[in-house]
């Protein structure tokens, strides 16, 4: 096993153990529990709470966070733009100065995605704006491209009195999400250890029940709903977590400014060189591989473009031949595509071109 195989190994066993560390905790009965939150928390709370909106169930996505800071990034698989996409932005009403603000703070985006945001006044419109009392959200990805034309797409409860930072930080958030970025802290390989009924009665004082907070807060993305390198507190598609929300007075502040591992992976995300892998092994199981640094997991049968180099690709496919599992390591070329298929009958894989 390779020194970067066994790093993998290593983040993937410590998330799985603190998760299983988690999961011994025994809550009390709802009626026992009684959490007091300040005003200045309840203010925090309302002004960085962003629902993503899924064009088949408004709270089908959630959050998690994990009990230590690293350098990574989450994206939902199949909801990317195309490299060198086009997208129109339209307001569909505020002030000018905040319209302003908004689009300049998108645009940060397009220094590390491959996408070129344009501001129209009128007509047909990919992304559109409202300001309303309405919370913050928008829909994800390529979903936006399923709303009525008629209907916003995202809403920014902004006003003039608005915090600079908060502007910045939920703008940016906000278009992450157009640009197919999901809550990090619905990262599958997150593990907070949170404290289940404060979480229930935090987010009660937005008016949500616990299914919503199940949706949006506690639970995970599954390895085959999203690409995704290791979990990252400090991406700007992190919901602040306070003190009081975990078992163990981890916390995690409110981040206002892309992470490095922000801008790392969505230019990798955007970029136009990939190379397409397909499942093509004798089993009814999903496939993880590993390419440049990004987790792509594969249905049966399923095949995706994964951002790859022009040259130097590191690519590591997860097997368990006779149930002991590892990485096995591969350098595909630029240019070919592949496909991952059984090698014999005791679950060992191996990637061939297609």
């Amino acid at each position: 096993m390779t020194i970067h195989s066994f790093a993998r190994l290593s983040v993937v066993l410590l998330a799985a153990l603190a998760i299983g560390l988690t999961a011994c905790q025994k809550d009390r009965p709802d009626e026992e529990l009684e959490f007091a939150f300040s005003e200045a928390e309840l203010a925090d709370l309302r002004a960085n709470t962003c629902l993503t909106e899924d064009t088949e169930d408004g709270y089908d996505l959630s959050d998690t966070p994990e009990a230590g800071a690293q350098d990574r990034a989450s994206g939902a698989k199949n909801k990317f733009w195309s490299p060198g996409q086009k997208l129109r932005v339209r307001f569909l009403n505020g002030t000018s100065a905040l319209q302003d603000k908004v689009f300049n703070y998108a645009q940060e985006w397009e220094k590390y995605a491959n996408v070129d945001f344009v501001r129209v006044s009128s007509g047909t419109a990919e992304i559109r704006i409202a300001f309303d009392k309405d919370g913050h959200w928008s829909y994800l990805g390529k979903d936006n491209l399923s709303i009525p034309s008629d209907k916003k797409t995202m809403n920014l409860e902004f006003t003039s009195s608005t915090p600079e930072s908060q502007v910045r930080g939920t703008t940016f958030h906000e278009f992450g999400h157009v640009l197919g970025l999901l809550h990090e802290q619905q990262h599958p390989m997150s593990s907070i250890p949170w404290n289940v009924q404060a979480v229930y009665s935090y987010y009660a004082k937005m008016g949500w029940d616990k299914k919503k907070v199940d949706q949006q807060v506690l639970n995970k993305n599954t390895w085959e709903s999203s690409q995704h390198t290791n979990y990252d507190s400090k991406s700007i598609m992190q919901y602040p977590v306070p003190a009081q929300l975990t078992t163990n007075g981890f916390s995690i502040g409110t981040n206002s400014v892309l992470s490095s591992s922000d801008k790392d992976f969505i230019t990798k995300m955007y970029s136009s060189s990939r190379i397409r892998v397909r499942h093509a092994a004798n089993t009814s199981a999903n496939i993880t591989f590993w390419l440049n640094g990004i987790y792509h997991t594969l249905k049966p049968g399923e095949s995706l473009w994964a951002p790859a180099k022009t040259s130097g690709n590191q690519f590591s496919v997860w097997e368990c031949p006779n149930g002991a599992c590892k990485w096995e390591d591969y350098a595909p070329a630029y240019g070919k595509n592949y496909k991952i298929v059984s090698a014999g009958s005791n679950g060992n894989l191996t990637l061939s071109v297609d």
